[in-house]
């Protein structure tokens, strides 16, 4: 970790170190700031591991971590006293340190004067087009994925062909003095940095007024809550009893909500005002620092004109579905997996294109650091990090150096491919593993279309996705971003979501391998090549115009009402009032250990806001992982969640009444328009105590 924080002034722009390209202090400033999460989250997460393999609580947790980063700190700074520079890495046995490589130059990707690569692009273009075209028009899903794999791969041979032809490192002697990378294009490096602060306080504001209800936060929330109200990580069921069942996604992997709960349990507030209120405006302030920075390594000619463009798609990527990089960002960015896809993600490709440029232990260290953040956040992480890394090295190994190639790619998978590991060996399950394969939406037409959406914005989108590995200038990133798109293209194939349910069991959970695309980045960097004239038949200003056009004409704010976001005047938690008021009053007139039956809003903010008091079944899927559980009565709570959404109930109410006696319900909220069902509470002996937001509540 001494490597990691000693490499902090260091991680600036891809290619530079801080003794050669000094730059501006507010662009190292701004680049080292996704790399300070990275530290955090990095050692967090074995502190927290460690925790629950010892059954150790939030004092020690604190403590450990505090003690390990103030160690990580002491050792930086020793390492970076004067008179101790970095010594020759000689950190393997197969290879010799070798000096740092030349960085690869500027691609000029429509400009090939020679046959084979321009044939390449001509195939990359046409079928790219075709594919976006057709996916706009909401087409045959299985001609998308067959022109998504003719112009991915295509374009990831053209550039590794372009990085073996002009990418060869240059040698030296050993011994001899470090060679200064070549600087970037004129007009790239250093630029941005103003408009990149401007949008991410910008956004940072809007994260905090916007409010967009999310029922998959009774699980994490609750997790986190748990910290707070007994100070303790939980391994066992906190959602219908305390810690009586098995849990219904297991093992509680991702550090992330702990260390929610950790800093709202250290500072005395609800969990849920750290996950709202405090969350997302640094994740989204963090995240736009995170995109300017992989474009700048990218080599972007024009960053801040990229980085606009970018965050202009995904403020207008606003719709219905729920998997659209737009409804992915700003209104969700207070859950671990969302910040994986918007901070982890940029930050870990910036990694390995730097290792990939130099592979020294330092930024092995990084790729490493950033394999654990990654798992903190989400267990999505044990499946996404690994395309990430493989990717990643590819550009070592058409260099020649398979072995620094599969050492970069060993320390960034490390974390997640052992926490693979230890959740096969501890039987992981999820909440979403039921065996009920109605359930499932195996069809890639259905979770492609909630990606990419139609019309032009899924034009917009897919083109860029398409002509990644063309539009990135820097030809070892596009290398990598060839095989990314082309990894996200095969699960668009029919049958292989189905394929990989029945062998690993991710079905349609593969749909977030398209996160490793990088969606936004792409749509801002083939916006900004137009300025390089590297468009035929096309002004200078063409691309980047038409390109915002097309968003601003066709695309729905993330923050319209119409796309289900509501904006406040004050920062508010990000739960419906209606169901906040409810919630409140229910809890209060509630003993500790009471079960409520409400509606699912009202009960997800329940569970949300306390662990002292449970629900029927806050969703009622999660009942499926615990179907065969002793004493938890899972069909009479069924019986409950049709009851109180109105639903038709087999039995009626005599089921309803004996469902309510076998669970033990002791308060009823009912929307006061199913007052019928009121009266099967009232006669076995509820009574009401309040009536609010269209909801009346009886107690037993």
């Amino acid at each position: 970790m001494s490597r990691l924080l000693a490499g902090v002034g260091a991680s600036g722009h891809a290619g530079t170190d801080r003794a050669t390209t000094p730059g501006p202090s507010l662009t190292r400033c701004l680049e080292r700031a996704p790399d300070l999460a990275v530290v955090l989250l990095a050692t967090w997460t074995p502190v927290y591991h460690l925790c629950l393999v010892l059954r150790l609580g939030a004092p020690w947790a604190l403590a450990i971590e505090m003690v390990v980063l103030a160690g990580a700190v002491l050792l930086a700074r020793h390492r970076r006293a004067p008179g101790r520079g970095d010594a020759p890495d000689r950190w393997d046995a197969a290879e010799r340190w070798d000096p740092p490589e030349r960085s690869s130059a500027p691609a000029r990707p429509l400009r090939g004067s020679w046959g084979p690569a321009r044939a390449a692009l001509v195939i990359t273009l046409v079928a790219a087009s075709a594919g976006a075209v057709v996916l706009a028009a909401d087409g045959s899903w299985p001609l998308v994925a067959a022109l998504w794999l003719t112009a991915s791969l295509t374009g990831t041979l053209w550039a590794a062909a372009a990085l073996r032809r002009d990418g060869a490192p240059t040698a030296a002697a050993p011994g001899a003095p470090a060679q200064a990378p070549a600087p970037a294009p004129a007009g790239a490096r250093g630029s941005g940095a103003v408009l990149a602060v401007v949008w991410a306080l910008g956004l940072a504001a809007l994260s905090m007024a916007t409010r967009r209800p999310d029922p998959d936060d009774l699980f994490y929330v609750n997790l986190s809550q748990w910290t707070v109200d007994h100070g303790t990580y939980p391994l066992r069921d906190t959602l219908f009893a305390d810690l009586v069942h098995p849990m219904t996604s297991w093992p509680p992997l991702a550090s992330y909500d702990a260390l929610v709960g950790t800093v709202a349990w250290l500072v005395g507030v609800p969990a849920a005002s750290v996950v709202y209120l405090v969350v997302p405006p640094v994740a989204t302030a963090l995240s736009v620092l995170a995109l300017w920075r992989l474009l700048r390594a990218w080599r972007v000619r024009a960053v801040g004109l990229a980085l606009s463009v970018a965050l202009v798609f995904l403020l207008l990527d606003g719709g219905p579905g729920y998997a659209a990089p737009g409804n992915l960002f700003l209104t969700r960015l207070w859950q671990g997996k969302v910040v994986l896809l918007c901070l982890l993600v940029p930050t870990l490709l910036v990694h390995a294109l730097r290792y990939a440029e130099r592979p020294d232990r330092r930024r092995a260290a990084w790729l490493l650091a950033g394999g654990g953040a990654a798992v903190g956040l989400s267990t999505t992480a044990i499946f996404l990090v690994p395309i990430i890394a493989v990717a990643g090295a590819a550009p070592l190994l058409l260099r020649g150096r398979p072995v620094r190639a599969a050492l970069g790619c060993a320390a960034m998978a490390a974390y997640p491919l052992a926490a693979g590991v230890a959740t096969l060996v501890l039987g992981g399950r999820s909440a979403d593993d039921f065996e009920n394969r109605r359930l499932y939406r195996f069809d890639p037409q259905w979770f492609g279309h909630e990606i990419f959406r139609d019309g032009p914005v899924a034009l917009v989108g897919v083109a860029a996705v398409l002509l990644g590995a063309v539009v990135v200038a820097r030809r070892d990133a596009a290398v990598t971003t060839g095989l990314l798109v082309s990894v996200t293209g095969i699960t668009f194939v029919p049958g292989v979501t189905e394929l990989t349910y029945d062998l690993v069991g991710l079905g349609p959970t593969l749909w977030r391998v398209s996160w490793v695309a990088t969606v936004a980045a792409l749509v801002g960097a083939a916006a900004a090549t137009g300025l390089d004239r590297g468009w035929p038949l096309v002004p200078r200003w063409g691309v980047p115009v038409a390109v915002t056009a097309a968003l601003v004409v066709s695309g729905l704010p993330v923050w319209s009402a119409a796309n289900g976001v509501s904006l406040d005047a004050a920062p508010r938690w990000k739960r419906s009032t209606a169901s906040v008021a409810v919630a409140q009053r229910a809890i209060g007139a509630a003993a500790p250990g009471d079960v409520v039956l409400a509606s699912r809003d009202v009960s997800v903010t329940i569970a949300v806001l306390t662990t002292q008091v449970k629900t029927v079944a806050p969703r009622a899927y999660f009942l499926d992982q615990l179907s065969e559980e002793p004493g938890l009565h899972v069909e009479a709570r069924r019986t409950l969640v049709a009851y109180a959404r109105g639903e038709p109930v087999p039995g009626g109410a005599p089921a309803v009444a004996a469902a309510l006696d076998v669970v033990g319900v002791d308060e009823v909220c009912l929307s006061q328009r199913l007052w019928g069902r009121v009266g099967v509470a009232r006669a076995r002996g509820y009574r009401p105590v309040f009536a609010a937001e269209g909801t009346v509540c009886l107690i037993r």
